[in-house]
């Protein structure tokens, strides 16, 4: 059984967030995605902060958000 990556919590058809490559319920979901938001809309640099933080994951060789990144521009290149 799959479990969300964030809290651990074993994942449903209910409560799965059903991102392609990433294993996360529902609710951790929309709390990155309430965190995110509140970033760029409320703070001074807040789009500089998560670009910030996307861009040192991918410069990290074991990252998985650089692997997943990988697959779905190779899985992109494949369609064209």
């Amino acid at each position: 059984m799959k479990t969300c990556l964030i809290c651990g919590a074993e994942l449903s058809s209910e409560n799965d967030a059903e991102l392609e490559g990433v294993d996360i319920c529902i609710d951790c979901c929309d709390g990155m995605d309430a965190v995110v938001r509140d970033y760029l809309t409320s703070r001074p640099g807040g789009l500089d902060l998560v670009v910030d933080i996307v861009s040192e994951e991918l410069r990290d060789e074991n990252s998985e958000l650089r692997k997943i990144f990988r697959d779905i521009i190779y899985a992109e290149t494949k369609k064209a």
